[in-house]
């Protein structure tokens, strides 16, 4: 089974545990490995990397482990990858360049207005 962990039920995301495709079922489990839910993914989503549980609209804080982790610069559907290319940190000033090369590694298209 292939699954994403969310850690905190305040929690807006959860982590990939194995690599997903657009279209792949994505089961959310507990850190008990208990099911939660299941949603499918919309966009590519790598191993260690974050899927929307719900719709997060811009200007939101993004919640991940109970605290915020950044802010949402676009709006995000549940099932979408949330990554450098939709969210800002609230912690790292990332800059552009960066931002750019990480989505050109992780084969994020159509999002170069970071």
């Amino acid at each position: 089974m292939k699954r994403f962990i969310k850690m905190n039920q305040k929690d807006m995301v959860a982590t990939a545990l194995d690599n997903f495709k657009a279209g792949d079922k994505a089961d959310i489990c507990s850190e008990e490995n208990e099911k939660l839910e299941s949603c499918q993914c919309l966009s590519s989503i790598p191993f260690g990397n974050k899927i929307a549980l719900v719709d997060i609209k811009r200007g939101d804080k993004v919640v991940k482990y109970g605290s915020v982790i950044g802010e949402c610069t676009r709006d995000i559907k549940r099932g979408q990858l949330v990554h450098v290319h939709n969210v800002k940190s609230l912690a790292v000033d990332i800059p552009q360049a960066f931002k750019l090369e990480i989505m050109r590694q992780m084969g994020i298209e159509g999002e170069e207005d970071v």
